[in-house]
């Protein structure tokens, strides 16, 4: 326990939460609270009624660069096409990240895929004046691809604010430089973010080329509101998609025990260009299960495994596939998700 380890005369032990060099808060407890919950005369809402929470001041002196490899593997089926009751993809990725100095974030991907049927989408079904994702195809018939390849600089200039700046291919599709703001006070249960990004068109027939005449802008504005111990949230995202079509999309994140994530959105926009269908505008959904998977004698390193239905080759309402989004960086180390888990502290 951590406060068997800490010296004699020590009387409060300060723990940092936060991730990729993001301090989030800083948490101090009693020593001696720890130790009668130990020997079994306390209890974990007995600590902490005196446990102090306050944002995060100043960096751990024992910091470290690190450098982590992951691989993902993702399975996703489209039920809903004209040209095809099933598409479906599977790719797996070989990730590594790399944070040399506190704020610098360094990464790259790998991409192996496995044949698909995605040459049966209809590509006509939502036409545009230039493809934003209906020529998929293209990008998923080369067995072996670079999927990332990025740098971004995090950084916290004051109490409940963080910043993000990226440069690099930031997706399969799609590379250029973007920013990303996002305020959420110390305890605060709700955020705002506004991520901008400008980004060009990569070939699906070069490993770093990109088309300088196809460039795009695309931005949204986001508002979170996370449930009692962060465990739910729900986010409402207004802006301009990589089609250039405007619109909205509602997102709903659960968190589950063991880091298994289930998260749905649906999107409603214009249609790119402006086209209209017969219900007045294009929608977009999607339904995704996330399960982390421990190293073990088949796979040497952990990951994830991904399942998800969703749309494949649409224009309409497309985000920009960002690797490093600030919430999803914030929440694990958030005030939230410690007083949500906090009656397991002594298990």
């Amino acid at each position: 326990m951590l406060a068997d380890l800490a010296p004699p005369g020590v009387e409060r032990l300060r723990i940092v939460t936060g991730a990729a060099g993001l301090d989030a808060a800083a948490v101090t407890l009693l020593r001696r609270d720890l130790e009668r919950a130990a020997n079994h005369r306390g209890s974990a809402e007995e600590i902490w009624q005196t446990t102090q929470l306050a944002p995060a001041a100043e960096p751990p002196p024992d910091w470290r660069p690190s450098l982590d490899l992951s691989t993902r593997l993702v399975a996703t089926f489209d039920l809903a096409e004209l040209g095809t009751p099933l598409a479906q993809r599977t790719h797996t990725d070989v990730m590594l990240r790399a944070e040399p100095m506190r704020g610098l974030v360094l990464g790259g991907g790998l991409r192996i895929n496995a044949p698909s049927d995605l040459e049966l989408l209809d590509t006509n079904a939502l036409p545009a004046a230039q493809p934003v994702r209906s020529d998929l195809p293209r990008y998923a018939d080369r067995q072996l691809s670079l999927d990332h390849a990025y740098g971004a600089w995090l950084a916290r200039p004051a109490d409940g604010l963080t910043t993000r700046l990226s440069a690099g291919h930031l997706e399969e599709m799609y590379a250029g430089i973007g920013a990303e703001a996002l305020v959420q006070p110390l305890a605060a249960r709700w955020a705002l973010g506004l991520d901008l990004n400008h980004v060009w068109k990569r070939r699906p027939d070069s490993l770093l080329g990109f088309d300088r005449t196809d460039a795009r802008g695309t931005g949204h504005a986001s508002v979170y509101w996370e449930s009692l111990g962060a465990d739910t949230t729900t986010a409402l995202r207004l802006g301009r998609y990589l089609g250039g079509d405007w619109g909205g999309t509602v997102e709903v994140m659960r968190r589950f025990d063991g880091g298994i994530g289930l998260t749905a959105h649906a999107t409603w926009t214009e249609g790119p260009d402006g086209a209209q269908s017969r219900f007045g505008g294009r929608m977009d959904w999607g339904l995704a299960l996330v399960v982390p998977i421990a190293a073990s004698g088949w796979l040497p390193v952990g990951g994830t495994v991904e399942t998800a239905v969703r749309t494949l080759g649409r224009d309409a309402g497309q985000r920009l596939q960002q690797p490093l989004p600030l919430y999803d960086l914030r929440v694990p180390g958030g005030v939230g998700r410690l007083t949500g888990t906090w009656s397991r502290l002594l298990d």
